[in-house]
């Protein structure tokens, strides 16, 4: 297997481990850098590296590694943020009108896609308010940060009391105006400090 980060090529006559490789990858990812995914045989792998690797590794013969400089990783961070509001507000309106009515099971699936979501979004906005090279407003970052953790407690309580009415209060009153300023902020911080992607 051939491994490629940057100009760096790597031949392994035997299969490595797949703690072996990212190792490697950690050791080569230098500070102002971030690891952003790899390309596995011309398949892009984003998420859930490690149990990719350890499922596919023997069969992989060339393995790319993409690494961005802090400024790159930032803006496709942000874009990330901003693409996954457009499709989750939607949602979440329809899902507080469901916990309005009787909750079904299709409605606690979506639920548990909301928590995932806002789990990740908090992720996403740790890195903003902790990066080097975070933008100019990241002060604001930093109080959505603070707003959708107390939303979540809120919400957390609203579900341990089994109150259907007071899980949608929460979600369409606290959650989704959280989710709509998000997503006005990141659209102005990335057309104001970053670049879109050019979709031609």
């Amino acid at each position: 297997m051939k491994l490629i980060i940057g100009e760096q090529h790597t031949d392994y006559a035997a299969t490595p481990t797949a703690e072996e490789v990212i190792e490697h990858i950690n050791e080569q990812v230098t500070e102002g850098f971030h690891f952003s995914h790899f390309i596995a045989d011309g398949v892009e792998v984003y998420d859930e590296h490690e149990e990719y690797l350890e499922e596919n590794l023997a069969s992989t013969e060339q393995l790319e590694v993409v690494i961005k400089s802090e400024k790159e990783f930032m803006n496709d961070v942000l874009l990330s943020a901003e693409e996954y509001l457009q499709r989750a507000n939607p949602e979440v309106t329809a899902l507080a009108k469901e916990f309005q009515s009787v909750p079904t099971s299709d409605t606690w699936e979506h639920f548990d896609m909301l928590l995932g979501g806002t789990e990740w979004l908090s992720d996403m906005l740790k890195i903003v308010s902790n990066s080097k090279e975070r933008p100019s407003n990241w002060k604001v970052y930093k109080d959505f940060t603070g707003n959708l953790h107390s939303e979540l407690s809120k919400l957390g309580k609203a579900v341990e009391k089994k109150k259907n009415n007071e899980i949608a209060k929460v979600i369409k009153q606290g959650i989704l105006p959280i989710f709509e300023r998000l997503e006005t902020e990141l659209g102005k911080t990335i057309d104001s400090e970053y670049t879109r992607k050019n979709l031609n």
